[in-house]
């Protein structure tokens, strides 16, 4: 529910003239100043109040609602009558309005009252606060749209407070006589050094994620430029980074549901997760499913429900789920089916811009409402890299590790390693720099060279699976790379 649905729907409430309401809301602000400015010019008195005067209730003649804020358990249980007998009234001139926490229960004797659960702030409302607490400051659309886009999922007050926190970070930096944005007029804030806002917003999520022990929020900068190979994985997603934007809904294009993406173990899947958060600028949650069941004090259906509440409220994000096969397999018991039905439902009715990317390594687990079409919006299978995604691997690990790619033989590097992995390349690499160490020198081609020789890649021990592994994913998946290797296996 959005803003708009959630204030027409309290309206035709207080029209219907429904005695008691009970909203679900961290920030009450904003919902008292709607209700203020839709009661005024109807002549109807409203008012606040954190102690009710029922004997004065009882005495209202005129139209009033009165807003209850800052309610406990303790408070609900002292006015236990009033507040049944107030309920069970079918026509009355008074209104209660209660203001409650989220998490905050009610009480049983008012389950037959119906719970609104108010919205987070929506763009619109997120980029206004950005506008009112910058003010002169924010003068680059750029850059508030931006402010606003990222901030998804913080309450009106949360995101004051961090905004309220960057402005003064830079004040303070800018009294001791430095700029805190190079080159830059103590007025203004260049949307090249905007990366305190970006900081602050993304640690002020994790904070909100702390008590969520089935939601992480991960930091890990992986660009598609880190990945060798797949590249038709990269175009697909390449293709949709503006997909998530309202101009691209106007164009008639709805953003894309999820990923499943299947394959040889140690070939980048998880980079490939990573890395899709970075390209799309979206913050990562990596999903844990085993951390569900280790919360005694809620059902796992509950813990699954609110972590997903999370990722819709926090999106535009990517949702993590690695392993998929390991929560959801075949043998999987009845709780633990029931709860991937909640991730099938949600991946399917969601309003969100959360994005959910599954990783699998044994696809034979997988049951068959998973990986049916429909389910994601592509199934992409990751194989062992070719001889060219080879050279690309020890590339980006040798400049990661700040070599000069050009003294190397990359090419002969990737002729020896026919069947690794891109993770046993990268441990050629490590193993060889260990070595070159010992022996106080830099390392050399011949130091990788030896260190190949000395590795057992995982398609010897396992050489039959991988060979049904790709027959299996050559009837059902679309390849992740145009390997040449590949297609002639098949042909």
């Amino acid at each position: 529910m959005n803003e708009s649905d959630f204030l027409h729907s309290l309206r035709l409430r207080i029209k219907a003239c429904e005695p008691l309401i009970w909203i679900e809301t961290p920030d009450d602000d904003w919902i008292l100043e709607a209700l203020r400015r839709e009661l005024t010019p109807q002549n109807i008195t409203f008012d606040i109040t954190d102690d009710p005067r029922w004997e004065e209730i009882d005495k209202y003649t005129q139209r009033t609602v009165i807003a209850w804020t800052n309610l406990t358990t303790r408070d609900c249980e002292a006015h236990a009558s009033s507040l049944i007998r107030l309920s069970r009234q079918l026509r009355t001139t008074v209104t209660l309005v209660i203001l409650s926490l989220p998490g905050n229960q009610r009480p049983q004797f008012l389950s037959h009252v119906p719970v609104l659960v108010a919205p987070l702030p929506g763009l619109n409302a997120r980029k206004a606060l950005a506008q009112l607490v910058l003010g002169s400051f924010a003068r680059d659309a750029k850059l508030l749209n931006r402010i606003a886009y990222i901030s998804a999922g913080l309450t009106r007050t949360q995101l004051y407070r961090v905004l309220t926190r960057c402005l003064l970070e830079a004040k303070t930096t800018n009294d001791m006589g430095t700029s805190a944005f190079p080159g830059a007029p103590a007025s203004s804030f260049p949307g090249s050094e905007f990366n305190n806002f970006e900081r602050n917003i993304l640690n002020e999520k994790k904070q909100l994620l702390s008590s969520n022990l089935s939601l992480e929020i991960i930091d890990d900068h992986v660009s598609l430029d880190d990945i060798g190979g797949v590249n038709e994985l990269k175009i697909w997603l390449r293709q949709r980074t503006a997909v998530f934007t309202e101009q691209a809904r106007k164009f008639g294009l709805m953003p894309p549901k999820g990923l499943l993406l299947v394959g040889v173990q140690g070939c980048g899947k998880s980079l490939i997760a990573k890395a899709i958060a970075n390209v799309w600028n979206f913050p990562l949650l990596k999903l844990d499913i085993s951390s569900i069941f280790a919360n005694h004090d809620e059902s796992p259906d509950a813990v699954l429900a609110r972590a997903l509440s999370v990722a819709d409220t926090m999106s535009p994000a990517v949702i993590w789920c690695d392993e998929i096969e390991k929560a959801f397999g075949k043998g999987a018991d009845p709780t633990t089916r029931r709860l991937l039905g909640h991730i099938l439902s949600w991946l399917q009715e969601r309003k969100s811009n959360a994005f959910f990317v599954a990783t699998a390594n044994d696809v034979r687990e997988l049951p068959s409402e998973l990986v049916r079409k429909g389910r994601f919006d592509e199934l992409f299978f990751v194989d062992l890299p070719d001889e060219d995604a080879r050279a690309d691997i020890f590339r980006i690990h040798l400049r990661k590790r700040h070599r000069n790619t050009n003294l190397f033989n990359c090419n002969e590097l990737a002729e020896a390693t026919n069947f690794f992995s891109g993770a046993e390349i990268e441990q050629t690499v490590i193993a060889a720099l260990f070595n070159a160490f010992s022996q106080n020198r830099d390392i050399t081609q011949d130091d990788i060279l030896d260190t190949i020789q000395d590795t057992i890649p995982l398609y010897k021990q396992r050489e039959d699976d991988i060979k049904r592994l790709r027959e299996w994913a050559s009837e059902r998946t679309r390849m992740a790379a145009n390997n040449a290797r590949m297609l002639s296996y098949f042909s």
